[in-house]
């Protein structure tokens, strides 16, 4: 967030996150534009059916996707777990406005009795929220991006737990036992990032904003309806070995439970489609599945959950 008072702030709403039984509630004392109101378009959302359709839209396309990069980097980044992707990797079309360079990824997770995504659907929260983040052209890093209107891109993924190994998981869940503290870092080597979005392409984009301080309302979402799955053996070193707590710390502090409450929908309009393609290098669709399906608009009742 950059040097001085901005960092002291941020500081402290991390306190807040990661130390109250629900800090987000708390944030508003040091950022009122994480205070919900009828102006803001704040996230996370709940996500349901209510349909208007509209007939145009274009497919979204995500190049590069499809290949996998010779090395992602996973960090413990204090409240959350982030991975770094390499270069090379854009999403563009639908209705969304710029060609996006996608540069990590971000977790979102309960506990051993709680559910921890941030967005929910049809009333369910699930385990685990995987958000990819995109940058508009121009911008080198998210702090700046989220300066202007739709600077940011977020793609949602569910997290859903069932019997079997994901096996294109595999690298990011053994990474996450070596980055236990705030700092610590390790270079996987990863699947196609395709091998981990779901194989059901339907997915929801509405205009909202951050999930974290300070909560700018710049942010184009789009969530993938269908979870994808990792195994329970899978999801326990999230919620088991990380921690918010620095290494040489007396008091060991697990991190859990890192995901915002849902915020009102404001009768904002939320899109539908499962128009994706997925794109090669040399431009061609890889995705025997593509499916043009016509965008349609949601009207959000106003909700709090």
């Amino acid at each position: 967030m950059g040097g001085g008072d901005g960092a002291d702030r941020q500081m402290a709403a991390d306190k807040c996150l990661l130390e109250s039984e629900r800090g987000s509630y708390e944030w508003v004392k040091t950022f009122p534009s994480c205070i919900a109101k009828d102006s803001a378009l704040q996230s996370p959302i709940e996500l349901e059916h209510v349909v208007n359709k509209n007939n145009s839209i274009y497919p979204l396309e995500l190049r590069g996707v499809g290949v996998p990069q010779k090395s992602w980097t996973v960090v413990n980044v204090r409240d959350t777990v982030v991975v770094k992707f390499q270069a090379g990797m854009t999403v563009k079309g639908g209705s969304i406005k710029h060609n996006y360079r996608l540069i990590e990824m971000r977790f979102h997770w309960g506990s051993r009795d709680t559910n921890g995504s941030e967005h929910k659907f049809n009333s369910r929260r699930f385990p685990m929220e995987m958000q990819i983040v995109g940058l508009a052209p121009g911008f080198t890093n998210v702090e700046a991006a989220s300066l202007v209107q739709s600077g940011l891109l977020m793609i949602g993924v569910f997290i859903d737990i069932a019997s079997d190994e994901n096996m294109a998981f595999r690298a990011i869940a053994h990474a996450v036992l070596n980055v236990s503290y705030p700092g610590d870092s390790v270079s996987v080597t990863p699947p196609a990032l395709s091998l981990l979005l779901p194989d059901n392409y339907k997915f929801y984009q509405y205009y909202g904003g951050q999930t974290t301080p300070p909560c700018r309302q710049t942010v184009t979402w789009i969530v993938y309806e269908k979870p994808i799955f990792i195994s329970r053996e899978q999801y326990l070193p999230f919620i088991t070995s990380v921690y918010y707590s620095d290494r040489n710390d007396p008091v060991k502090k697990l991190l859990v439970d890192n995901y915002r409450i849902i915020q009102p929908s404001l009768n904002r309009h939320i899109f539908i489609s499962s128009a994706v393609k997925i794109i090669s290098a040399s431009g061609a669709s890889q995705s025997p599945n593509t499916l043009l399906i016509h965008l349609i608009i949601l009207t959000s009742s106003l909700t709090m959950h």
